[in-house]
């Protein structure tokens, strides 16, 4: 999981959501989704006949140059191009639209993180987030490793998102190994289109 700086919030979940209502409008959606008695799909509110989602991806998707927030896949492909949250929308409705709760992910990192969420799980775009800190890249095997010898606090977030996210599913291995057969001899190539970048690092 490579390290991002998250972007500042999109004007649009900032602006007020009427005349009469002057909340921002992510606070107001959040409040209306909570108020659902169905939480299991949530149908983005369209704005100026543009759903939200639409209007916020370009940001979520050139914060991390559009590459997986979680594994760091790339490209992205068209069934990649859903919003993950952090936070999961049906156990925390109010951050459905909360702009730090919103993450691009890959459909493999959707599926495999689902709704699962624990206060433990490591954020790509948090500011004391360093993966050397957490993990190592074992080049014989390309699976990533937790770090030997952290403490009891680092240990159990190492262990907690690698138990959400799969780091080491067969999939992203091979993905991975891949990667670095490819691109290892080339020196040159732009970073910022290799898949699991951090390997390369």
């Amino acid at each position: 999981m490579r390290k991002f700086t998250r972007k500042p919030c999109p004007s649009v979940l900032l602006e007020p959501f009427s005349k009469a209502n002057q909340s921002p409008k992510w606070i107001v959606y959040g409040d209306r989704y909570e108020k659902q008695t169905n939480r299991t799909y949530y149908n983005y509110p369209q704005i100026n006949r543009e759903k939200l989602n639409h209007l916020i991806f370009p940001t979520l998707i050139a914060q991390t140059d559009n590459h997986c927030s979680y594994c760091d896949g790339f490209p992205l492909m068209s069934a990649d191009e859903t919003i993950d949250h952090f936070k999961p929308k049906s156990k925390f409705p109010l951050e459905v639209c909360s702009w730090e709760n919103l993450y691009i992910a890959c459909a493999h990192c959707q599926k495999v993180k689902g709704d699962k969420f624990d206060i433990l799980l490591l954020r790509p775009d948090e500011l004391s987030y360093d993966f050397d800190a957490y993990y190592f890249y074992d080049f014989t095997e390309h699976e990533i490793r937790i770090l030997p010898n952290l403490s009891i606090d680092k240990l159990e977030r190492a262990e907690k998102t690698d138990e959400i996210l799969d780091f080491n599913h067969k999939a992203m291995v091979e993905s991975r190994r891949q990667s670095y057969d490819g691109f290892i001899d080339k020196p040159n190539y732009p970073k910022n289109k290799l898949k699991h970048r951090f390997i390369f690092q």
